[in-house]
């Protein structure tokens, strides 16, 4: 079902609709590798969004991010990758230029939104989503660090599986996401501690250090008391503190930002 039309012609999205991506956001925005940031946009997606059948490329490019040899995957995806590896993905329909440029623009490309689909495309559709019951298929594009590229995959037998208010706010997941993807290759820092922390965990450690409770810190970032919980378990677990005294007593911050605003961007920590 297609959602109301703003005078701008864009989706009206729903707020609802909002507190999922920030629930991904919050969710993703724990990850300290690339890897298992991977992992956490996968989970959040299938349980913030119940999206079942799910894999997770990245490459050099957009286009080769296609040909991953080592994706993360889940639902039946994990079952049909092995063909989609050595036969389909360089005919996968949403690797052609029309949808390569709709990932780079708008950070989204679905198959019911492409104007054409070549022949090739028509092999793909044919040979290996037919052979699965898959209906529909989607794709978000994710910048990651030192210009490399992701591409979350959503495919599934329901053919409206995503329609246009789901779109549109994939769209902003997309470029939330991202914003945290990127800072990935810098989360580990140097510091007067025995191992390093992410940008997150510096940002709370930080704010403990500072004398505010976990329930302060949740409220100040948006976050919920068990996740700000978990935080700080997590840093006293990688500083090697035995106390949120001794955190204090050692813990010396990096000296440059932690974090940066994303002009136009959705942050993880805010509503």
């Amino acid at each position: 079902m297609n959602g109301p039309r703003t005078p701008n012609g864009g989706v009206r999205i729903p707020v609802e609709h909002y507190e999922r991506v920030l629930a991904v956001l919050e969710q993703c925005d724990a990850a300290e590798t690339l890897e298992e940031f991977k992992e956490l946009v996968l989970e959040s997606l299938a349980s913030v969004f119940s999206y079942r059948h799910l894999t997770c490329f990245s490459g050099p490019t957009v286009k080769q991010a296609f040909g991953d040899r080592a994706p993360s995957l889940r639902g039946s995806c994990a079952v049909s990758w092995p063909g989609y590896r050595d036969q389909w993905h360089k005919l996968d329909v949403l690797s052609s230029p029309e949808s390569c440029a709709n990932l780079e623009r708008d950070g989204f490309s679905d198959l019911r939104g492409l104007s054409r689909v070549p022949d090739w495309g028509r092999e793909y559709i044919d040979g290996h989503m037919r052979a699965w019951g898959y209906r529909s298929s989607a794709v978000i594009h994710l910048e990651f660090p030192q210009g490399g590229h992701a591409l979350v995959g959503l495919t599934d037998p329901d053919p409206d599986l995503i329609d246009d208010v789901d779109a549109a706010t994939l769209r902003v997941l997309s470029r939330n996401l991202s914003a945290i993807s990127r800072r990935l290759a810098t989360s580990r820092v140097e510091e007067r501690m025995p191992d390093s922390l992410s940008d997150r965990l510096h940002e709370v450690a930080s704010l403990v250090c500072a004398g505010q409770s976990n329930r302060e810190i949740a409220e100040g970032l948006y976050l919920s008391l068990d996740t700000v919980k978990k935080y700080v378990s997590r840093i006293l677990a990688t500083t090697g503190c035995r106390s949120r005294a001794e955190l204090v007593a050692r813990y010396r911050p990096p000296t440059r930002r932690i974090r940066q605003d994303m002009g136009g961007e959705v942050r993880a920590s805010r509503p």
